[in-house]
């Protein structure tokens, strides 16, 4: 698994958990709680990555390339168009 912490660390992330509750807050730390990987938020909320649906890193939507649309979604989108 690619470690994004140091990528990352200090953005405003949004996360959505299986059965649709979201939490938002800045990237703090990735570690590992009793052998369970976790993400923390805000420097207090844990949350187990076996509980995360899908995380948006909402401060980068606006970013410059090259951050922004992550490598590979450029491409995707040319190929629909023909």
């Amino acid at each position: 698994m690619e470690d994004y912490t140091s990528k990352y660390k200090g953005e405003q992330i949004e996360v959505a958990l299986f059965g649709g509750d979201y939490q938002d807050g800045v990237l703090t730390a990735y570690c590992v709680v009793d052998d369970v990987a976790h993400i923390e938020l805000n420097g207090h909320i844990l949350i187990p990555l076996q509980n995360i649906a899908s995380l948006h890193c909402s401060s980068r939507c606006d970013a410059p390339e090259p951050d922004w649309p992550p490598r590979g979604l450029a491409e995707d989108e040319r190929d629909e168009d023909t």
